[in-house]
């Protein structure tokens, strides 16, 4: 958790059950960050990706490109640029796009097949500047504006595509860009969530109210520790009847969330 006197930020990503099961690493990454203390306005920034399933190694990419989303993003905000900006969005793009190419370039083998089998991941993105508010996916997702007019409990769901192949901003460094979605607002106090299409199967309005962002931003863990409860299975034993009652975990796959939340909740 990072925390300022306007923003304040929540990020998490855990394995889901069915990677559990399988004994897989979890194929989604979170990030958040927040400007100064005394930052003249309120400045943040939020990422989910999520790898894709059939890559033998996607959370390396969906990793590694939260954290090159988030400081691309970061760059800009500092630099007075505005997220409703789709030039913005444009050269965050560009930029991670750059760097993942150095880096296909520098592994060995062949080019496309390290693409599929490290890169493939899709991108749900947030950032606030002041009452402006920007977001922007790649891929199947979830994401909620809550303020002024708008409700949390009305989540925007993007996704699934056909053939379940969401677009991914790799396809970029293969010559076949994606068309990404970008939604923006002015909200001058309120919040934004992300989420992977994991966590948007179990329905994201009900894991963030207002009161259950709100212990998310004040403890550092609780955010986890709420994924990682959904990703349990449990059974309770009926002494009665002389039986186990199980029940499946909510989340079987796997999950990651990102909360921005600046002035009051609304």
């Amino acid at each position: 958790m990072d925390t300022n006197w306007q923003m304040r930020s929540a990020a998490a990503a855990v394995t889901g059950a069915r990677h559990l099961r399988a004994g897989r690493n979890g194929q989604d990454a979170a990030a958040a960050w927040t400007g100064e203390r005394m930052a003249a306005e309120p400045l943040g920034a939020i990422v989910v990706c999520d790898g894709c399933g059939s890559g033998a190694s996607s959370e390396v990419g969906a990793r590694l490109g939260a954290q090159l989303v988030l400081a691309a993003l970061t760059a800009e905000l500092l630099a007075g640029q505005p997220p409703t900006s789709a030039e913005l969005w444009a050269r965050v793009r560009g930029e991670v796009a750059e760097v993942l190419a150095r880096i296909v370039a520098a592994m060995p083998g062949d080019r496309e097949q390290i693409i599929h089998d490290h890169f493939l991941f899709t991108i749900v993105a947030a950032a606030v500047a002041g009452d402006h508010v920007g977001v922007w996916v790649l891929g199947d997702g979830a994401y909620a504006i809550a303020g002024g007019q708008r409700a949390v409990s009305s989540p925007r769901v993007l996704g699934p595509f056909e053939n379940n192949q969401p677009p991914y901003l790799a396809y970029d460094l293969l010559g076949a860009p994606a068309t990404a979605h970008l939604e923006t607002a002015h909200v001058p106090s309120g919040s934004v969530i992300v989420a992977t299409d994991g966590v948007a199967e179990i329905d994201l309005a009900s894991l963030t109210s207002p009161s259950e962002i709100e212990r998310y931003l004040r403890h550092s863990d609780a955010l986890r520790r709420r994924l990682a409860v959904l990703a349990t299975s449990g059974e309770r034993i009926d002494w009665h009847e002389r039986r186990i009652d199980r029940r499946a975990a909510s989340l079987q796959d796997d999950g990651a969330i990102a909360i921005l939340a600046w002035g009051g909740l609304s």
